[in-house]
């Protein structure tokens, strides 16, 4: 059945509809509770926005479907609630929630489209009952206006967060809250703005700086061939120890080797003062947050204060292949973001990715794992196959491998093959290939009716001398994700054609699989036990279709939020 075919079944996703950015999510200590909003689009599998989505999870990893927390309203964001941010504060002594989002009254909205100033506004929705409902600020919009009038290329997704390193620099209470904007100016380059407040309602908040100012297309560093593209979204900062940390979503044209123009990046390094005494950030270190399809990053603390980052992983299947499935894009697994800190290694002073500080002997990279929460995915009625010769028979489209090669010389080329039918016609490739220092998802073969990309995912990932290489895979349906030694990810899409394309197999060439550990478990959680039901009635049913109607709190009245699957409706 078309809705289900391609539809993975352990990761955060819609209940149907196009969805995008993770763009609130917060733990919520009274409940014991993730709340966990995204992009929304009802009713349609064609991109927009027209909600903020919400659910709730008790572990991170499995969901219950919650009302929406905000809709489109009737003035400042009568055409779209884009992505922001939830900040979470002791009010005299009661948990009040903010939800920071971008209000849109006019479109289009492109860095390639000529811009309807005023278009875009910052706004705030308040919870005073842990996030079950919400109220938008009757002093909305906040007055934060787009410095560059028609010469903006986008004004959007603010970022609130507390930042004692910015506070520090500035010499100021480092309980200030700060928002981050990101934008870009048409001809110049893309830019983050920061503004400042004490009060989370302020308006307006008071204007810092341009924190980061780049030039077109130009390079990111000496150390990289890099370059930037015309317009930033989606952008967050943090420190870690020491250094400063930005995540930012770039976007370039339909040339760029990336999914539709957009990469999503890492930068390492400092907030510090410019010549006129504002400050700026002092890149260091820079990689691929994802090496795939992630983008729109979004990060916060989980309930052991660990930093945690989300995804939107998109389609690249064929317009017809998301139409006829009735949705559109989900979430990456929740990923713990870290430093790691190595010897200096005279090897590692021309990689882009590691920050040198030759006073210390040290280097440091931004740390990237799939959260400890995922763990419980697994399966633990079904015992792991801890053999490779066990793993050949699998047939399943959803599992995790985790594999540590040692003894490695340096030239070695790993593959696995997944998704695969039983004459290998169909397959897709992950290969490691060590002499390269790349991490490749082929396509090529991923569907005999080639109803997605056939294009290669690739990344780079640079070994230390005598460092093992250390991977998780994990295949959900129509998605690949892959980890490597704490400082790796790619997310790729793939769209087999064939029922069949369910096997697995490998190939290491000479290396001697003594020097492997190897664990795989199959068919991981249901992230959604809630939605689960009958499969039979649910694939007689499914060609019907209702309109459901919820209750819309800005609007005063009952809406239609479109043709809904009856797995939804069951639910509702």
């Amino acid at each position: 059945m078309a809705f289900s075919r391609y539809r993975p079944v352990s990761h955060f996703i819609a209940p149907h509809s196009w969805s995008n950015d993770p763009c609130g999510a917060v733990y919520v200590p009274e409940s014991q509770e993730y709340l966990l909003c995204y992009q929304w689009n009802p009713g349609t599998s064609e991109g927009g926005n027209c909600a903020w989505g919400m659910a709730k999870s008790k572990d991170l990893v499995t969901w219950e479907d919650c009302m929406p927390a905000i809709w489109n309203g009737t003035t400042h964001d009568s055409l779209g609630v884009f992505s922001g941010s939830i900040v979470s504060r002791l009010v005299a002594g009661r948990r009040v929630l903010y939800l920071f989002y971008t209000s849109v009254s006019a479109v289009p909205i492109h860095w390639s489209k000529p811009y309807i100033e005023g278009c875009e506004t910052q706004s705030v929705a308040i919870s005073t009952d842990l996030g079950r409902t919400w109220v938008k600020d009757e002093n909305n919009p906040l007055s934060i206006s787009a410095p560059l009038g028609t010469a903006t290329t986008g004004w959007r997704d603010p970022f609130v967060t507390q930042s004692a390193s910015m506070s520090r620099l500035l010499n100021i209470n480092l309980e200030t809250n700060y928002m981050m904007i990101s934008s870009g100016k048409r001809g110049h380059g893309p830019q983050l703005h920061l503004y400042k407040a004490q009060d989370l309602t302020s308006n307006p908040w008071k204007y810092v700086s341009t924190v980061l100012d780049v030039e077109l297309r130009s390079p990111i560093s000496l150390r990289s061939d890099l370059t930037w593209g015309v317009n930033f979204e989606c952008a967050s900062f943090f420190t870690i120890d020491n250094t400063d940390y930005i995540l930012i979503g770039v976007e370039d044209t339909e040339e760029s080797p990336r999914h539709c123009g957009r990469s999503l990046m890492w930068m390492s390094g400092n907030f510090v003062l410019d010549d006129h005494n504002l400050p700026t950030f002092r890149i260091k270190g820079h990689g691929f947050l994802d090496n795939g399809v992630l983008y729109a990053a979004h990060v916060f603390r989980d309930a052991e204060n660990r930093l945690i980052q989300l995804g939107w992983a998109d389609e690249t299947a064929k317009n017809k292949v998301v139409q006829e499935q009735g949705w559109a894009g989900f979430l990456g697994h929740p990923r713990q973001l870290f430093e790691v800190v190595r010897p200096l290694d005279d090897s590692a002073e021309l990689w882009p990715e590691w920050n040198i500080d030759r006073a210390s002997g040290a280097m440091t990279t931004l740390g990237i794992r799939p959260a400890p929460q995922v763990k419980t995915l697994r399966n633990l009625s079904l015992s792991g196959l801890s053999s490779l010769q066990a793993f050949k028979g699998i047939q399943s489209q959803n599992y995790e491998i985790q594999a540590n090669f040692s003894k490695l010389q340096g030239e070695e080329k790993f593959v696995f093959n997944v998704l695969q039918s039983p004459d290998s016609t169909e397959l897709t490739q992950l290969i490691f290939d060590l002499k390269q220092h790349q991490i490749i998802v082929d396509r090529s073969k991923s569907s005999l009716k080639h109803l997605g990309a056939t294009n290669t995912d690739a990344g780079d990932l640079r070994l230390l001398p005598g460092e093992d290489l250390v991977i998780r895979i994990f295949v959900d349906v129509s998605v690949v994700e892959i980890y490597a030694n704490d400082r790796f990810a790619l997310t790729s899409r793939v769209y087999p054609s064939l029922e069949t394309s369910t096997t697995v197999s490998y190939d290491f060439g000479d290396f001697d699989e003594q020097n492997v550990e190897f664990d795989c478990w199959q068919d991981l959680r249901n992230a959604w036990p809630a939605r689960e039901c009958d499969d039979d009635l649910l694939r007689e049913l499914h060609p019907l279709r209702r309109k459901v109607e919820w209750e819309c709190p800005d609007k005063g009245n009952l809406v239609t939020v479109g043709e809904m699957p009856v797995e939804m409706a069951a639910a509702s």
